[in-house]
């Protein structure tokens, strides 16, 4: 129910908040605003993007879990898609996610369900919680040969 009311306010929210500034800046002004606003946004998040996936390497590199920049992605995300979005309510929404402060702020509370663990932690409960013949299977390209022979059999030939 409250999602509900979420999705019919936050239009309506945003229409009127576009209809007051309309008033006070007119309405071409208004309208370059909100095309200048999404064009900045996507900027934006494409550096932030950039810059995230450097630092998502990096931790996979030392070994640690990456559950953080991983966040920090979803986040960066999710600001674009606000950003993108035309109205000034969900433009303030995203600019609070693309800034670093306020983005590690909100995502600290699911940073700390994962605290402690590493990336080597985390792979080896991965594979001692699984069956030897499942560690095998997942085996693939690890270097063994297995030598022998073959014969080709065709129907066609008698």
């Amino acid at each position: 129910m409250p999602l509900l009311f979420l999705l019919l306010v936050w239009p309506l929210a945003e229409i009127w908040l576009m209809i007051q500034v309309g008033h006070q800046a007119g309405a071409f002004s208004t309208l370059l605003l909100i095309i200048a606003t999404a064009v900045l946004g996507l900027l934006l998040v494409q550096l932030e993007w950039q810059r995230l996936r450097l630092v998502m390497h990096e931790k996979m590199q030392q070994g640690e879990a990456p559950v953080g920049a991983i966040l920090e992605t979803a986040a960066v995300g999710l600001a674009g898609i606000l950003l993108f979005i035309p109205g000034f309510i969900s433009d303030f929404i995203g600019l609070l996610l693309l800034l670093p402060f306020t983005r590690k702020l909100l995502i600290r509370p699911l940073k700390n369900r994962s605290q402690g663990t590493t990336y080597q932690e985390q792979q080896s409960y991965y594979y001692k919680s699984r069956s030897k013949t499942q560690q095998q299977d997942n085996l693939e390209g690890s270097g063994q040969i297995l030598e022998g022979e073959y014969q080709r059999k065709d129907e066609n030939e008698p």
